[in-house]
C-alpha cells in the first residue's frame, strides 16, 4: 500500500517528499485505528459472559467505537485518493480535512458526555440494575463483590446468588459496579485520546499538504502567465519583422 501511495510523491516535484510521506503514514495509521476500533466494538457487541458484562456497563461507549471505526476507515480511503494525486484532488483534500475536524469535535463531545455520566454514576447504574440488567449480570457482580442488591440486599437483588443466601451480607453492590465501570471507562478514555491525537496529526499534515498544493498551483499559474507573456512578445517581434 505504501509503495502505491508513494507514486504520488514522485509525481509532485514541488511538494516536499517528507510532507507527502508523513501524510501517507498518517493515512495508513488512521486506517489501522479504524479497523481496531471497529473490531473492539463488534467483539464486545457479540461476546458473552464477562465480555457481555463489560458491554453492559459501557454499552453506549462501545457502540460509539463502531461508528468511529467506520468513520476512520472512510476518512482513510479519502486520504488514500488524495495521496495518489494531491494537486488534482485539492477539493477532496479540503473535504478530508473538514471530516477530520468534525470527528475531533465529535470525540470531544463523546468524552464530555462520558464525563457527565460519571457525575451521577451511582444513579445511572442504579437505574440499570433495577430496570435493565439481567439476573446473570447481577449474579456476576454479587459473586465478585460478595454483596447483595444494589444499595442493600433489599434493593433488587438476585436472591439465588451465594452472597444473597448469606444472611450476614447486608451491603449492596453499588461500589463494586462503580469501580468496575470506572476501570473500563479508563480504557475508553485512553482510546479516545489516542484517536484524537491521530486525527489531529492527520488534520495538521493535511493542512500542510493543502498549503503546499496551493503554493504549487500559484507557481504553475505564474509560470503559465510568464510563458504566455514571453510567447506574446515573441509573436509581436515576428509581426514587427514581417511588417518591416
Amino acid at each position: 500500500m505504501f509503495r502505491t501511495l508513494n507514486k504520488g510523491v514522485a509525481e509532485q516535484s514541488q511538494i516536499q517528499r517528507t510532507v507527502m510521506r508523513t501524510y501517507i503514514a498518517f493515512v495508513i495509521i488512521y486506517m489501522l485505528c479504524g479497523i481496531a476500533a471497529t473490531v473492539v466494538g463488534i467483539y464486545y457487541s457479540n461476546a458473552k459472559n464477562e465480555s457481555l458484562r463489560v458491554f453492559t456497563v459501557t454499552a453506549y461507549s462501545l457502540r460509539s467505537y463502531i461508528f468511529l471505526g467506520i468513520y476512520f476507515i472512510v476518512c482513510s480511503l479519502i486520504g488514500t485518493l488524495v495521496a495518489l494525486a494531491p494537486l488534482r484532488r485539492r477539493r477532496l483534500l479540503q473535504t478530508h480535512i473538514g471530516a477530520l475536524a468534525a470527528i475531533i469535535l465529535t470525540m470531544l463531545c463523546i468524552s464530555l458526555w462520558l464525563w457527565t455520566r460519571t457525575l451521577n454514576i451511582d444513579g445511572v447504574y442504579g437505574k440499570y440494575w433495577r430496570n435493565d440488567w439481567s439476573d446473570a449480570i447481577k449474579d456476576a457482580f454479587q459473586r465478585d463483590g460478595g454483596c447483595c442488591g444494589f444499595l442493600s440486599r433489599a434493593d433488587a437483588p438476585y436472591m439465588q446468588s451465594p452472597s444473597c443466601k448469606d444472611a450476614n451480607i447486608d451491603y449492596g453492590c453499588m461500589y463494586t459496579v462503580i469501580f468496575y465501570a470506572q476501570h473500563h471507562h479508563r480504557y475508553i478514555y485512553a482510546g479516545l485520546i489516542v484517536f484524537m491525537l491521530m486525527s489531529l496529526g492527520s488534520m495538521v499534515t493535511g493542512i500542510i499538504l493543502l498549503i503546499q498544493c496551493d503554493n504549487e498551483e500559484r507557481l504553475r499559474w505564474a509560470q503559465t502567465q510568464y510563458l504566455a507573456r514571453k510567447a506574446k512578445r515573441y509573436q509581436d517581434s515576428l509581426d514587427d519583422d514581417s511588417n518591416t
